[in-house]
């Protein structure tokens, strides 16, 4: 055997104690089963901007990772802020009823990447040539790079009891998540597919949803172990407060279309509360120089 061929095999090996591969083959691609997965996630994705993969992540795979989630969470940079669905400035010209002057209250906080051990499961599978590639072919994206970022490229989220995230749309082109652990109550992921796109915002839709009506939201009560894929700039969306003892705990993996990218210093101090020297470099800026 050679060493190619033992890397091959153990990776496989890893990824098998990790994901229920059986249900969803990412190391067997040009097989009938997994270009039906594929099929399965892009048809989800152009029809609702969203798909679920339930049980992707195996119970095993899970307690390992939620065991680990618990004792790093008291690391997690908490911060809460408010926003506009748009995360842009107000414009008191619109009127106070225009969902660019709607704000409203996030708290949250996040576990940096550099954190999670090198050798866990996250890192494991994130790392994996197939499961960048299943992502790439999934979203219909290709070429797909892991994010550069040290801090931001596989982080997790950390809800606590009365935490929320309020309507917004995504900056980002697409999300992937994977669920740790729910909460007891709440923590729902609420989203309306389709409701903005790029030549029209339809603001009056968004407005709409923002003043309670519900005729055109979804609901995604995550399981621990589901995938989420989710095209999240033109969708609305939100988690609804956590409630109960137990906090909700989502690793969010990222990809980018280009390679070696990551994340300006200002957002990632917003995010994540420290920055780190290749941030800085890229963006040709002193440390001293940013504004929390």
């Amino acid at each position: 055997m050679n060493e190619v061929t033992e890397t091959m095999m153990n990776t496989r090996a890893a990824l098998d104690d990790i994901i229920d591969t059986q249900r969803y083959p990412i190391h067997e691609p040009g097989t009938v089963a997994y270009d039906k997965l594929v099929e399965r996630c892009q048809e989800s994705l152009s029809d609702d901007g969203c798909c679920t993969l339930p049980g992707f992540l195996r119970p095993a795979a899970v307690e390992r990772i939620a065991r680990e989630a618990e004792l790093l969470a008291p690391q997690a940079h908490r911060h809460q802020a408010s926003h506009n669905p748009y995360f842009c400035e107000p414009r008191p010209e619109l009127g106070e009823t225009h969902p660019i002057n709607r704000f409203q209250e996030r708290t949250n906080g996040f576990v940096c990447s550099d954190l999670i051990d090198a050798d866990s499961d996250l890192q494991t599978l994130y790392k994996s040539e197939g499961m960048t590639r299943f992502i790439s072919q999934a979203f219909e994206i290709d070429p797909l790079h892991r994010f550069a970022d040290p801090l931001a490229c596989m982080p997790f989220n950390a809800m606590q009891p009365g935490d929320s995230f309020p309507w917004h749309f995504d900056t980002n082109e697409f999300t992937v998540t994977w669920m740790i652990r729910p909460p007891e109550h709440g923590g729902v992921f609420e989203y309306v597919p389709g409701i903005r796109d790029p030549e029209d915002e339809h603001y009056d839709d968004v407005a709409a949803v923002m003043a309670g009506h519900r005729s055109k939201v979804r609901t995604l009560d995550l399981g621990a172990g589901d995938m989420q894929l989710f095209m999240g700039r033109y969708t609305l969306h939100r988690v609804t407060q956590v409630q109960g003892s137990r906090a909700r705990h989502v690793a969010i993996p990222s990809w980018a279309r280009q390679p070696d990218m990551v994340g300006t210093p200002h957002r990632v101090k917003h995010l994540y509360g420290r920055v780190l020297p290749v941030h800085l470099e890229r963006a040709n800026m002193r440390e001293d120089n940013l504004v929390d």
